[in-house]
């Protein structure tokens, strides 16, 4: 199976550490570890995991180590139907590079805890991924190592340990181990390795040494891998002292070709550290070949203690976490690290102390510390806490639909969430609806009033995202409306409504502010002046309502009366022609006999009641009167109505 290669051209630094390894994990217990490996590359796959947990035995702790190459998406990897998230963001050691002439690939480490899936009655674990070709332009995972601790009270004590290798590899590779527990060199030290990229043992193998001593010669397709140049892999167990190979593994004093494990004890010059050198086989060109994971595991004087420490926790950016190491024993001693930020001066830098069992965490991005607890008999453990730092959840897109106004029937379209969580959206009134949401699908929140939203999402962690506002806009379908008539006239005017509103069920009429009762459909204007009709009209709520307004002029009516007999005799009754008028008014007037001679006139105002006017006829007889009456436009507005009228006539005159 041919591999893919990725071509770069790039620069880079190598970060200079103190660290060639992270010791991630060193425990005493009775029983025994084992672990495999599976090289899958990069392709779609299926295969196994191939242990051996001693029958009537508890796991203690499992952990999966994976290879990250470049920065792929996030994948599943399902073991025995279990599934296990990769996501290369949850990376802790230094990044390392592969290195062939031009083909240069970064690679970096996942330690996932995986004790939950294992079944101390199963030895064989199924495992698959599907890796979409998508993934391959930005990355995979691939050399995967299941190590697990298994406990039983039958069996002597053990002492595991596992380094994950956090130094860029080179032509001569240098491990040196120290602060180890106490080495009983008189049962087997086992060694084993998960690494990468030996093709064979012709040119590109690596010679391994332990103390400057040759173990041998290692390189070539291991069992576990799919493709050749996977590089080799250690399977095995040990219990009571003594360490078996798994698979094509051979547990003896030397590693050759596929073999990666070996009997170490008769090679080692102290009982508490030693060097371990991998040289490259071929002493023309720059190519590296990169050891990922060791896995030392020996008998010891120390006795097994019982320690606890905080697992592994996901937080939201800018919260804190307390973490707790403890120990049965109350004089133990805690060293807290970050083999990948800490320094001399600050060797657990997010941490508000290095040496105290309980520090708090207040990074604002993911670590991995190490805490090693001391006992008060110089023996060791060291556990791994891994802290991820969750930035804050990215708000959906949302698409909103108007509402009717007065019903819940606007709506909020959610566009693909990035993750799955909970939506809240707070009305202006402080009511809040929560929507579940998954990951990836659309969701639609119906029911909605219009107005004034607050909006905002949470994780499934709690991780809450930032605040967003939008506005639900409303349709009003109410129209107000009603027809009066007349629209002007005399009082009293009786005026007649013609309501002509559609989408309305409910009215309030108004009169010049005065509320009329329901239905209105009429009434009569007493009094001159202006009448102001309001009509509200609405369908559900009133705060929705439509409103018409309409306008009806009222004026006085003029009452004009002219005699048409008179008798000045002065008897003091009826003595003068005169005019009657319920209004102020101007007049003119002549009156003429029948010859049409002009006998009188007048031009003048008239005042409200009776105006004597003509009283001096020359004889009695029957004479013709012509009056052109102009009304007062402050008082009467003569746009609505004639303010000038003419009254002709005939007055007798009887002495």
């Amino acid at each position: 199976m041919k591999k893919i290669k990725i071509i770069l051209f790039i620069f880079f630094i190598i970060v200079k550490t103190g660290f060639s390894q992270i010791n991630v994990y060193q425990d005493v217990f009775k029983g025994g570890v084992t672990g495999d490996a599976f090289a899958p590359w990069n392709l779609p796959f299926g295969g196994d995991f191939e242990i051996y947990i001693e029958p009537n035995s508890t796991i203690r702790k499992a952990y999966l180590f994976v290879t990250v190459y470049f920065s792929p998406d996030e994948n599943i990897l399902y073991i025995n139907n279990n599934p296990v998230v990769l996501n290369a963001q949850d990376t802790f050691n230094n990044e390392y590079l592969y290195i062939d002439g031009t083909d240069i690939r970064r690679m970096k480490t996942l330690m996932i805890d995986v004790t939950h899936i294992i079944n101390p009655t199963q030895n064989i674990y199924p495992v698959s991924a599907l890796i979409q070709p998508s993934t391959l332009s930005l990355g995979f995972f691939t050399y995967f190592y299941l190590y697990v601790a298994y406990e039983n009270t039958l069996m002597q004590d053990v002492c595991a340990n596992v380094f994950v290798n956090n130094v860029q590899p080179s032509s001569n590779m240098l491990f040196s181990f120290g602060n180890l527990n106490p080495i009983d060199v008189i049962q087997n030290v086992g060694l084993a390795l998960n690494s990468g990229e030996m093709c064979d043992t012709i040119k590109d193998g690596s010679f391994v040494k332990i103390d400057n001593t040759l173990l041998g010669l290692i390189g070539g397709q291991d069992d576990g891998g799919l493709s050749i140049c996977d590089g080799v892999s250690g399977s095995f167990y040990y219990q009571n002292g003594a360490l078996f190979g798994l698979g094509n593994d051979i547990a003896n004093s030397t590693m050759s070709g596929t073999d990666a494990i070996a009997n170490i004890e008769s090679y080692l010059n102290s009982s508490t550290a030693f060097d371990l050198t991998f040289d490259y086989q071929s002493t023309l060109g720059s190519k590296t070949n990169p050891i990922h994971q060791l896995f030392l595991t020996y008998t010891t004087t120390c006795a097994p203690f019982d320690v606890t420490v905080t697992n592994d926790t996901i937080i939201c950016k800018g919260e804190q976490l307390q973490l707790m190491a403890t120990s049965a024993n109350p004089n133990a001693t805690f060293e807290w690290s970050a083999p990948t930020g800490g320094t001399s001066g600050n060797p657990a830098p997010g941490l508000s102390c290095t040496n105290c069992p309980n520090p708090v965490f207040s990074g604002d991005s993911s670590m991995f510390y190490t805490v090693r607890i001391w006992n008060n008999d110089s023996c060791s453990v060291v556990r791994p806490v891994h802290i991820l730092v969750k930035e804050p959840p990215v708000l959906p897109l949302l698409t909103i639909a108007k509402a009717v106004c007065g019903t819940a029937s606007g709506s909020v379209l959610i566009q693909k969430p990035q993750e799955t969580g909970v939506l809240y959206l707070i009305s202006e009134n402080g009511d809040t609806l929560t929507k579940p949401l998954n990951k990836g699908q659309n969701a639609l929140q119906g029911g909605l009033f219009g107005g004034n939203y607050t909006v905002y999402f949470q994780d499934s962690l709690g991780c809450r995202s930032g605040d967003s506002s939008f506005v639900i806009p409303t349709i009003n379908n109410t129209v107000a409306g009603f027809t009066v008539s007349p629209q002007a006239g005399g009082a009293p005017l009786e005026v007649v409504i013609n309501n002509t509103s559609v989408q309305a069920q409910n009215y309030s009429w108004y009169v010049n502010g005065a509320l009329q009762n329901n239905p209105f459909t009429n009434f009569v204007a007493d009094t001159s002046g202006t009448y102001q009709i309001m009509l509200v009209a609405w369908q559900n709520d009133s705060a929705c309502a439509d409103t018409a307004y309409a306008t009806v002029n009222v004026y006085d009516s003029l009452i004009v009366h002219i005699p048409n007999v008179f008798t000045p005799n002065n008897d003091g009754v009826n003595d003068s022609f005169g005019i009657h008028t319920n209004l102020p008014i101007h007049a003119q007037l002549n009156i003429l006999n029948r010859w049409g001679e002009v006998v009188y006139n007048f031009q003048g105002n008239l005042t409200p009641g009776f105006n004597p006017l003509w009283n001096t006829p020359a004889t009695d007889g029957v004479y013709f009167y012509e009056v052109v009456f102009t009304l007062d436009d402050t008082i009467v507005n003569c746009q609505l109505q004639n303010c000038r009228l003419t009254k002709e006539g005939f007055i007798t005159v009887v002495r």
